[in-house]
């Protein structure tokens, strides 16, 4: 089987007419060159040149095995520059689940911005509960999930890339807004939007009441945090949003406030221990890490 290295000095001493010529564009030695191409034609059982004074005249044969070889050096260079590509984090396809308070407004900014230098890319984008977001990884439709709630699964590795707040979101002119910061206990006192018992939210704004010896009342149940934003943005009444549904996307119909107690909480992405993640999926993850803690990243994308 002729190589890939015996084909390229082939092709050079075919291109330069000697062994000198061809050792000295490969940076190897004349003894080197000519030895390799006794090699060939061994490998081959005919011969590749015909010698006279000094130089080899390639044969119809050797021409012809060197125009094939100019497609496999062709096809070579293709699949270098694809490594490099790949390496680089500017083809291939991206797979990304998110629950519906990061994928409505921040990510896709967030997926603009990062696309606009790789346009080779293509994408999957879903939205989903915390248990969708594990069945996605898990079962391999997505490599990377974006999710408030930490997934608790063993096939899953989580991490926190940034922090963030429940504030409380409220329809400009509601009597919320003279308040400086909202007590969580006051919601129950006016209309407003929460969330059921079972969802992750709404077990850490029950934990509020239950210290306090109070049961939550509310008078919408939403599942999502971007559900209850709307609702706020109609001026169905105030609600408790993660502060990163806010990020991306202007809401001038809306005042926010901080909450008494604060309570904090955490984007976190997710990616399955059953599958690799290409190289895309985490420069994508470490591109929204920057965008979310670095001052200047956050003004560049407009994050607030």
């Amino acid at each position: 089987m002729v190589r890939v290295r015996q084909l390229e000095v082939l092709c050079s001493v075919i291109e330069l007419g000697t062994t000198a010529g061809a050792a000295e564009a490969l940076g190897v030695s004349q003894p080197a060159v000519s030895n390799m191409i006794r090699h060939i034609e061994d490998l081959v059982g005919f011969p590749l040149f015909k010698r006279e004074k000094g130089r080899l005249t390639p044969t119809p044969e050797a021409r012809h095995i060197a125009q094939e070889a100019q497609h496999l050096f062709a096809q070579q260079k293709r699949v270098g520059r694809i490594i490099t590509q790949l390496r680089g984090g500017t083809v291939g396809r991206l797979n990304v689940i998110a629950s519906p308070s990061i994928g409505n407004a921040l990510l896709p900014r967030l997926v603009s911005e990062f696309t606009r230098t790789r346009p080779r890319i293509t994408l999957s984008v879903e939205l989903g509960s915390v248990d969708e977001v594990i069945n996605h990884l898990v079962s391999g439709r997505a490599e990377l999930g974006f999710s408030i709630t930490p997934p608790r699964h063993a096939a899953l590795s989580v991490r926190p890339i940034s922090t963030g707040e429940m504030l409380c979101a409220i329809p400009n002119g509601h009597e919320l807004c003279s308040s400086e910061r909202v007590k969580i206990l006051d919601l129950n006192h006016v209309r407003h939007i929460s969330y059921a018992t079972g969802t992750p939210l709404g077990q850490m704004i029950d934990s509020v009441y239950s210290k306090n010896g109070i049961e939550r009342r509310y008078y919408c149940e939403v599942r999502h945090t971007s559900t209850a934003l709307e609702l706020v943005s109609a001026g169905a009444g105030a609600a408790l949003i993660d502060s990163f549904a806010m990020m991306g996307k202007p809401r001038p119909e809306i005042t926010l406030r901080p909450t008494d107690p604060h309570i904090e909480v955490a984007l976190h992405t997710v990616t399955s221990n059953l599958f690799p993640t290409s190289n895309i999926a985490l420069q994508f993850q470490d591109f929204v890490r920057k965008a979310l803690n670095d001052p200047e990243q956050r003004a560049l994308y407009g994050i607030t």
